[in-house]
């Protein structure tokens, strides 16, 4: 009898700690996490939408800054703990709107691959991540002023990466914002 209860409990136990182990984070959790650690986090109908502070590209480049790397090395933490691994990743990739958008649209995919590999090489899988390249579409900043000048600030904003991180049972949104 003691031997039966000393198995019944040890399966209660073996039962907790591995449905402990398969809970997943909710998009609570993510937005808390990612915002603890600095980043600007949006919850929005397509996920988590991490915006990365550091992760501004200069004209024309897809250089990624020391301050991006350790950030994304941060990221790639996150997306690879097992409570992460049901999520699907799309890293999208902008430009200002200086020069031709068929241009613009292959550097911003230049750029997200420059970033979706440094997730890959901080143990994120790359089965789990979507690249894409919007070139100049989505603007979060102006690119001009009022008047029509140059904004170079809003240019700066523009060149950039987002990591959307959803669960993997919501249908992907490919029409854009």
């Amino acid at each position: 009898m003691i031997k039966q209860f000393q198995y019944y409990i040890a399966s209660i136990a073996l039962f907790v700690l591995v449905t402990g182990c398969a809970s997943h984070y909710t998009n609570k959790e993510l937005h808390h996490i990612f915002q603890n650690e600095g980043f600007n986090v949006k919850e929005t109908d397509r996920g988590i939408v991490v915006f990365l502070p550091e992760v501004f590209f200069k004209f024309d480049s897809t250089e990624l800054t020391r301050p991006a790397h350790e950030d994304l090395q941060f990221v790639g933490e996150v997306l690879s703990d097992p409570k992460a691994l049901s999520r699907l990743i799309y890293v999208e990739g902008h430009t200002d709107s200086i020069g031709d958008s068929s241009y613009n649209e292959a550097l911003s995919l230049r750029r997200s691959n420059v970033v979706a590999d440094s997730l890959v090489s901080n143990n994120v899988s790359d089965d789990r991540i979507t690249r894409r390249g919007f070139g100049m579409k989505y603007p979060i900043a102006p690119n001009t002023m009022p008047d029509g000048t140059d904004n170079p600030e809003g240019r700066t904003q523009n060149r950039r990466v987002e990591i959307v991180v959803e669960e993997n049972n919501v249908q992907a949104n490919t029409g854009g914002y």
